[in-house]
């Protein structure tokens, strides 16, 4: 009769669950979150020293280059005729002159040397120097570095400008026919002038003016007329005697950006990020990595990685959903699970208290209803002005029914009347078995008049089931009223009944 009570309470703890999962799940996700926004901040961090170990290999090669210039060995007969050899193999394609120019035909170099210069002895003596500026795929980094570079392959073009002799060697075969890199020999005496070049990879004038003073400079975003795509370039100066010679240039295209930026150890997160860099003087991207899914970007990460480049990663919201499912499939099954438990244990609970305060043979409450909290709930009722009226209900002639047709059907007769009793009352009200043949109804909401439609239900409901009819109450109906406590009102009730007994069967009713 109360199952409703126990349905408010499961919906109420039900939401107490999803609100305390929810709250630890939401608490996971934020963790994740941080975690992938501290992620970035490691991508940053290494592809920042991935481009680092790119620049000391350019300051290595540098300093070999300085110290070899600087050694100028007094020619030998073996060098003067390795220099012989060297000038055999000039090549000349398209006006330009130099080695390797359309194939490897000087095998002393693996690049391309090209100049305008057609004087050899002026230059040959450094080709043997220039082996040094090789491809870093093979140039191992010193054991004893600070860096954290661990591997990563870069596939730079590298190459070495002499400003005394008018050369530019490429670390790369470059066929002259199809790309001349004479756009640096500005001047009238096709001489390689490096301030009026310096606009070529976008060196502005303070830093040219640091790189004069020996310093190595980083150009700013500019479209490459080799590749025909847009590059940094890093510059490093190279001395003779304390004197600009050259210098050794290295271009860090996309290709480069994102190996260095490459994340090894997430490669599914790689797909879904966004990497490009910002020159905020010229304001010129290089996208180096695109998500192959666009849809919402829910982390944006920003850091600078020199002063005038600063670095941005975007990491799209499908990656985070995917990385995350196996954290909501454990918010949903063990939510589900824990509701299901509640739900189990909560209606075991409800049972065993059921079976405890229920009258086996009618179904109806048995007499431990009659507690405190029951009384306290009456009293809150009656303050409120609701009407509780109290019946007191004896069955009539049980004891010649037991004692001629046996307890068997004395039994049934009050499972009947208990039937008609509970097929007659509200879900708010109660009807109460005491014992033996008596029952108490504690109608709720309803004043006396009402209680006597009540009391005419339970007798039509009882035509209905006792065909023969062997079943007949008395009853006493009475009105709670302020004041009056449950025994009281229990007492007064049996007055009634045996009342309304003797007015029905005389003094010797039973």
């Amino acid at each position: 009769m109360h199952t409703n009570t126990l349905s408010t309470r499961f919906r109420y703890i039900n939401t107490l669950i999803v609100i305390l999962t929810t709250a630890i799940f939401i608490g996971f996700i934020i963790r994740e979150y941080r975690d992938l926004e501290r992620y970035m901040s490691y991508v940053a961090e290494n592809g920042k020293s991935a481009l680092s170990h790119a620049e000391y290999i350019n300051q290595n090669m540098a300093f070999q280059l300085s110290r070899a210039f600087s050694a100028a060995p007094s020619a030998s007969d073996e060098q003067r005729i390795q220099r012989d050899d060297i000038c055999a193999h000039l090549e000349s394609v398209n006006g330009v002159l130099g080695l390797n120019l359309t194939r490897q035909t000087f095998h002393g170099l693996n690049g391309t040397l090209q100049t305008r210069n057609p004087d050899c002895r002026s230059w040959v003596r450094d080709v043997p120097s220039l082996s040094v500026i090789q491809n870093d795929r093979h140039l191992p980094a010193s054991k004893y570095t600070f860096s954290s570079y661990r591997g990563y392959i870069f596939n730079n073009l590298r190459y070495y400008i002499d400003l005394d002799n008018d050369y530019i060697y490429i670390n790369k075969p470059i066929a002259a026919n199809q790309y001349k890199f004479d756009n640096w020999q500005v001047r009238n005496d096709n001489a390689i002038d490096i301030t009026r070049s310096a606009h070529i990879i976008s060196i502005d004038r303070r830093a040219l003016n640091d790189f004069l003073h020996g310093e190595n400079v980083t150009s700013h975003v500019y479209r490459d007329g080799y590749t025909k795509k847009n590059i940094i370039s890093m510059l490093t100066p190279v001395f003779k005697n304390g004197q600009i010679k050259g210098i050794i240039v290295t271009d860090v295209n996309i290709d480069d950006l994102a190996t260095a930026f490459y994340t090894a150890d997430r490669p599914i997160l790689w797909r879904f990020l966004s990497l490009y860099l910002t020159d905020e003087v010229t304001a010129s991207d290089i996208y180096f990595n695109r998500s192959t899914i666009k849809s919402i970007n829910i982390i944006q990460y920003q850091e600078h990685l020199t002063p005038i480049y600063l670095l941005n990663i975007k990491l799209d919201l499908i990656y985070f959903i995917i990385d995350n499912l196996w954290l909501a499939f454990i918010y949903v099954m063990s939510t589900w699970l824990l509701c299901r438990y509640t739900k189990k244990q909560m209606t075991r609970h409800a049972e065993l208290s059921k079976d405890n305060i229920t009258d086996t043979l009618t179904g109806l409450y048995n007499r431990k209803i009659l507690n405190e909290a029951l009384s306290n709930k009456i009293d809150a009722m009656l303050k409120k002005n609701i009407p509780v009226t109290l019946v007191s209900i004896d069955s009539d002639g049980l004891k010649r029914i037991n004692d001629t047709l046996g307890h068997d059907m004395g039994d049934k007769v009050i499972q009947s009347l208990g039937q008609a009793i509970e097929q007659s009352l509200r879900k708010s009200d109660y009807g109460i078995r005491p014992g033996g043949d008596e029952f108490l109804l504690i109608l709720i909401d309803t004043d006396y008049a009402k209680s006597l439609e009540i009391i005419a239900r339970i007798k039509e409901n009882l035509r209905h089931t006792d065909k023969d009819p062997r079943v007949s109450f008395s009853h006493g109906n009475y009105p709670l009223k302020p004041g009056d406590s449950l025994e009281s009102a229990i007492k007064k009730s049996d007055k009634l009944l045996y009342v309304h007994k003797r007015n029905k069967y005389g003094e010797a009713a039973q």
